[in-house]
């Protein structure tokens, strides 16, 4: 588990993955399909499970927050926000899936820009909002299993043409 800042990344984006990796000990999960295993789900709220992932050619940070939207209410957010800027984020769509017990849960959306705010994500519900009752329902002892996939959308008119 890690602290994510609330804060949107402030420099160069080419210094975002070293700093994740040497600062905050972020791993770094390769290929297309990953499963993103979160342990003590049942900590206190703030929360903030972070992992990194590296596929077609760009990294990915997903951003799985516990934090209390209503008092005595704690939730869960999922997010993936791309290592790089808003119109290389509108490139890709990311997949986030839960499997369990004869349950599925799928959440599909583009990813946001690491140039862009988690709380604003959060807040603006652009994200995988999952309640205490029903994070507990796909969890096993305590751990979530969260499969991701990031797919490459289709390429727009204007690159085609080139």
């Amino acid at each position: 588990m890690v602290h994510a800042t609330s804060r949107q990344w402030e420099g160069r984006l080419e210094v975002v993955v070293a700093h994740l990796r040497q600062i905050h000990s972020v791993d770094i999960l390769q290929g297309a399909e990953i499963v993103f295993l979160a342990t003590d789900m049942h900590l206190p709220a703030p929360a903030d499970w972070i992992i990194m992932h590296s596929c077609l050619g760009h990294h990915f940070l997903l951003v799985l927050r516990k934090q209390e939207r209503h008092e005595g209410h704690p939730q869960f957010f999922a997010t993936m926000m791309l290592i790089g800027t808003p119109t290389q984020a509108d490139c890709f769509t990311y997949r986030l899936e839960l499997n369990r017990n004869h349950r599925r849960l799928k959440w599909e959306a583009t990813p946001r820009s690491v140039l862009e705010c988690v709380d604003s994500v959060i807040t603006d519900g652009d994200c995988l909002v999952l309640n205490t009752s029903l994070a507990q329902l796909f969890s096993d002892n305590g751990s979530l299993a969260i499969g991701i996939a990031i797919t490459a959308t289709d390429v727009r008119p204007s690159e085609a043409e080139m």
